[in-house]
């Protein structure tokens, strides 16, 4: 954190963390992260979750459903089947999905998540991140997702 820097500043403020690692890796019915890396909220007041798809495969519908689970790779169970799912078209290319969820809404002890695909047949595309603000700030990026040199901010 530069010194100086007052007020909202992105990189300081959410922690970003890959769902999948690279945009143009095909995607599957899966989860996003996959179990063993579940992503830890317990930090967090909310946290949200874009998926971003890029090129959606004919025939595919793609559902993006956020999941929670008790530890970094226990087993996923559903937050909400309404408003932690979204259901997508095979035309639905470029479009974003995004999700806010208060982390006092998951099941007590359950504060893992992962953002589970299916309706996917193997030659669909997209990116997933989670965006957490963490309550203790300044947050501590990941410097292979968000190296200090490029984090930039023109501030007074």
């Amino acid at each position: 954190m530069a010194m100086g820097r007052s007020g909202e500043i992105f990189a300081d403020t959410y922690k970003i963390v890959n769902g999948q690692s690279l945009p143009e890796t095909v995607l599957s019915s899966a989860a996003y992260p996959a179990s063993g890396s579940y992503i830890d909220v317990s930090g967090c007041e909310r946290f949200h979750c874009l998926v971003h798809w890029g090129t959606i495969a004919g025939g595919d519908t793609p559902v993006a459903t956020l999941k929670e689970a008790d530890a970094a790779d226990g087993t996923l169970d559903t937050i909400d089947a309404t408003y932690a799912a979204h259901t997508g078209a095979n035309n639905d290319d470029g479009e974003w999905v995004s999700f806010t969820v208060e982390v006092d809404q998951l099941s007590t002890d359950h504060h893992f998540v992962s953002c589970v695909l299916s309706g996917i047949s193997g030659s669909t595309y997209g990116e997933i991140f989670f965006l957490l603000p963490l309550l203790s700030l300044p947050v501590t990026q990941t410097t292979a997702v968000l190296p200090s040199a490029s984090q930039h901010a023109l501030v007074g």
